[in-house]
């Protein structure tokens, strides 16, 4: 990172696209120096945990380099997080500093009086209760910042980084990532960014988010800040930065294109979209060629447990595949039951190596354990299939299937024909319990404005296009809005407690 940030010395590493401000790589430097050594003065050490809790801004990133540069571990959270979560994860990584948004100041110091447990509070912005990051900053000896280097690593196997789990069901656990599977994501040859216009809006929660900033900083990219996806906003910030390289979670990609507005703007300067945290259906990556015929619309399928990205597509794949597997990652599809290695297009449960795996769960060897087996191979509890191309295939988790009356239905599957009529925009299916039958299926639809389908229309259009299990014996709910978990996927489980208070 030193190396990297320092070559690009004069280019712009940031620009905020609510104020048009720039930032030069130089700059960039100068704070994560500066932060680094008031860590330092805290007398922040090798293993010491340094968390932060904020959307994308041109500082969000300073004190995970910093953090780097003294060989401590940087810990994103959710900025949106709850109490429960908030004490949960404040007690399972027990930093060392905070580093937080005034958003999230507010649960943040709340949790804290709770465990009565009282790390340092930095705040990007103002508050009684925190040290301001522009104060750390601006009070920085110059001489100090000029003669400053980094703590030497003396080993690459060292955790780097802690990321959260996605949480979908029950609390988050830590992934422990090394400082070698750092470099593994810098050398991932998926994205070009090399001085280009770059825009996503995962935040340093996301797996994705941690890669994305990674990668700008190892080419050089010109990052385009803005916290908060709107579908006619993207379209308006791509225009007018003229980004080449946009970097969606599949639930915003299918809102970008099936709200319109992708039609209304040329968007000439993007050349890739890349896409992942869910399954893309072949729908919607076609009806996106469709629109933006000179795009590249690449899909990957990625794990935090493995640092990124386990496979991607190239430009030639099909249509809802996820690709071929990644350089230095093994792939094989198992039968859990049999324990057998299934052939071609037979579906069953995804099992990974890969050279960039995490460490383990931190303070947690049980799940460890129970993930990652003697050999290596982790068990990613997704069902999927390869087909004779090599290209990768995802179907569901293991968790969501419903059972009804013997047979497994796949949700996605569900989703996928729900997704291929005109006015669904959103949709996500649950089960519901179901006194002799085991499970039926419920559909959470959001709609195109202006709609005018009814509940039996698509559960109609089900029946016609599925076979009978596949029906929605639970009906339809529609949302003016989903619920989103802090990576961006449909919050499953507050589905889950909206059917419980309806059924």
């Amino acid at each position: 990172m030193w190396v990297s940030i320092t070559s690009h010395e004069d280019k712009i590493a940031h620009l905020d696209a609510c104020t048009d401000e720039t930032f030069t790589y130089a700059e960039l430097q100068d704070k994560a120096v500066r932060c680094a050594l008031w860590l330092q003065k805290q007398r922040i050490k090798c293993g010491d945990v340094i968390s932060v809790c904020t959307s994308n801004h041109p500082n969000s990133i300073v004190p995970c380099v910093a953090a780097a540069y003294v060989n401590a571990i940087f810990n994103p959270w959710n900025e949106d997080m709850d109490l429960p979560t908030a004490l949960h994860v404040l007690q399972l990584t027990t930093p060392k500093v905070i580093f937080c948004s005034e958003k999230s100041v507010g649960v943040i110091l709340k949790a804290m009086k709770e465990k009565n447990y009282n790390p340092m509070v930095v705040i990007f912005g103002n508050h009684d209760s925190a040290i301001s990051l522009s104060d750390i900053l601006r009070n920085c000896n110059n001489a100090e910042a000029a003669n400053f280097r980094y703590v030497e690593l003396d080993d690459v196997k060292k955790t780097a980084c802690i990321m959260h789990s996605s949480g979908t069901t029950g609390m988050p656990k830590g992934v422990e990532l090394s400082n070698h599977t750092m470099l593994l994501m810098k050398d991932n040859s998926t994205l070009d960014m090399t001085n280009v216009p770059t825009l996503w809006f995962s935040s340093l929660y996301w797996i994705s988010g941690v890669m994305l900033n990674v990668k700008a900083i190892s080419q050089g990219a010109t990052v385009i800040l803005y916290s908060q996806f709107d579908e006619d906003m993207t379209c308006q910030l791509i225009e007018k930065y003229k980004v080449a390289v946009l970097f969606l979670s599949s639930s915003m990609i299918n809102r970008f294109v099936r709200a319109g507005y992708v039609k209304k703007y040329s968007l000439n300067s993007l050349k890739v979209i890349l896409g992942g945290g869910a399954i893309i259906k072949p729908k919607v990556q076609e009806e996106l060629r469709h629109c933006l015929p000179h795009v590249q619309i690449l899909q990957g399928y990625g794990m935090t447990e493995v640092g990124g990205l386990i496979t991607c597509q190239l430009p030639n794949h099909k249509d809802g595949s996820c690709g071929i597997v990644a350089k230095n990652v093994q792939i094989k599809i198992m039968n859990p039951e049999s324990g057998k290695v299934l052939d071609p297009n037979q579906s069953g449960e995804i099992w990974i190596k890969s050279a960039s795996m995490m460490n383990g769960y931190y303070r947690n060897p049980e799940a460890t354990k129970s993930t990652i087996d003697e050999e290596g191979w982790l068990h990613t509890g997704d069902i999927g299939y390869i087909d004779e191309d090599g290209e990768l295939f995802i179907i569901d988790r293991i968790k969501e299937l419903i059972k009804y009356r013997g047979y497994q239905i796949s949700p996605g599957e569900i989703e996928g024909v729900l997704i291929s009529h005109p006015a669904v925009l959103e949709v996500a299916v649950i089960s519901i319990p179901h006194a002799t039958d085991d499970e039926h299926p419920l559909a959470f639809i959001t709609k195109k404005p202006g709609a005018k389908e009814t509940e039996q229309d698509l559960i109609d259009f089900v029946a016609k296009n599925m076979m009978d299990h596949y029906k929605l014996r639970a009906g339809i709910i529609f949302l003016d809005a989903f619920p989103y978990t802090g990576s961006g996927k449909i919050a499953r489980k507050d589905l889950k407690e909206i059917s419980k208070k309806l059924f």
